[in-house]
């Protein structure tokens, strides 16, 4: 493949509305990865006071189809986050700090913590404390969904968890933060299920109008399960089989429900460890989320750079465009690069849009529009001073 770097340093991006958001945490387990940034923007933050239009009934809709723009996070290694109207008056955002590290024994692990912040007219957040009387969340989460769970017209928050880190990798469950009466919000477990949860996308799969989840990285031999959710927040695993396809014992983390082909239905996104029997697929949704018997469209691998870690779409018809991030492995290395793949979705037509190395992993991009005008290819973290024209 030919590799073009068009990369450019974050400038100015031009006032978006804002919506609820959701965003969530990188890769950085799994067998290896590192830091993404301390989160500290590095360039002037937007001002003023974002619209927050409704809440969307898909997780992906909720973050990367409303404009967001790279944001002067607080400072502190966080890739869990998510952005919503949590404090009911305007935007905010929510984190997972992780406390514990795998140099230490699992019986000397805490917890991490949720945090909630809002977001301040000069574009900085302020710590909310107020939100969340116990901050305890799981030990380690990985990816943060905002979608209306519990059916309040309020957003909340399904976290990905994966446990400890290190052998003997005993998995966790996931967690849910839903928004209370009085305003503030509470952490329970989302599901009795316990796995190595990396990814997670949220949609309605079941067609009963309620937000369900579907999720990846379980220590069982489906490896990708759906989680139904009760209206009220609470989820029992699907039991249809036909629901998801079988893939066995490889190593997929990263899943996306995202409208690939351009149709109007959501599609499954599947990408892992491609050295490791886990090539990078896509599942057309027939029409009824049933993607067990869908014959899936296989990504073009990238060699040497293949830990899948997120997928954008952009353009229609023959521009369609499938975005997938991507980091080091497969060489003997392991998240020691910065690589974002350009896939013509009609052609399967791949180039390397960006491709550094040695260099930081991020965790997300996100398609936004640069100040002039400029459609590209960013992240959610100004800090990571990432551009790519699309």
């Amino acid at each position: 493949m030919k590799s073009t770097k068009t990369i450019r340093s974050v400038l100015q991006y031009r006032p978006m509305a804002l919506g609820i958001l959701v965003a969530a945490a990188g890769l950085t387990g799994c067998g290896g990865g590192g830091g993404g940034g301390d989160g500290a923007g590095s360039t002037t933050p937007q001002t003023g006071s974002p619209a927050l239009p409704s809440l969307a009934t898909y997780s992906y809709g909720n973050f990367k189809q409303i404009g967001l723009t790279p944001q002067n996070l607080p400072a502190g290694y966080a890739n869990t986050r998510a952005y919503g109207n949590f404090n009911g008056r305007s935007l905010g955002f929510f984190r997972a700090v992780e406390t514990y590290s795998t140099a230490q024994p699992i019986n000397n692990a805490t917890p991490s913590r949720f945090e909630f912040y809002d977001r301040l007219s000069n574009g900085t957040y302020e710590l909310n404390k107020d939100l969340l009387a116990d901050q305890n969340g799981c030990l380690h989460p990985r990816k943060a969904l905002v979608a209306d769970f519990n059916g309040d017209g309020r957003p909340d928050i399904f976290v990905a968890c994966h446990g400890y880190d290190a052998a003997p990798f005993p998995g966790e469950r996931n967690k849910v933060v839903l928004s209370q009466p009085n305003g503030t919000y509470a952490i329970s477990d989302a599901s009795p299920d316990t796995g190595f949860f990396h990814g997670a996308s949220a949609a309605d799969v079941n067609g009963d109008g309620r937000i369900d989840v579907i999720a990846v990285g379980s220590y069982d031999s489906q490896r990708v399960i759906a989680l139904l959710n009760d209206g009220s927040g609470n989820f029992t695993r699907d039991t249809n089989e036909a629901r998801l396809p079988k893939l066995g014992n490889r190593n997929y983390y990263s899943v996306e429900l995202i409208d690939v082909d351009g149709d109007g239905r959501l599609d499954l996104v599947l990408g892992g460890h491609e050295w490791e029997n886990a090539p990078t697929q896509y599942y057309a949704n027939p029409g009824d989320f049933m993607f067990g018997s869908a014959t899936p469209v296989t990504i073009p691998a990238v060699a040497n750079e293949g830990v899948v870690l997120d997928f954008t779409v952009t353009g229609s018809d023959a521009n369609r465009t499938l975005w997938v991030l991507r980091t080091s492995g497969g060489d003997g290395t392991f998240y020691q690069s910065r690589v974002v793949q350009k896939v013509n979705v009609q052609t399967l037509n791949s180039t390397l849009a960006l491709n550094q190395r040695p260099q930081t992993w991020i965790p997300w991009i996100i398609p936004s529009v640069a100040s002039n005008s400029r459609n590209v290819i960013t992240s959610d973290n100004l800090a990571d001073q990432l551009e790519i024209t699309q």
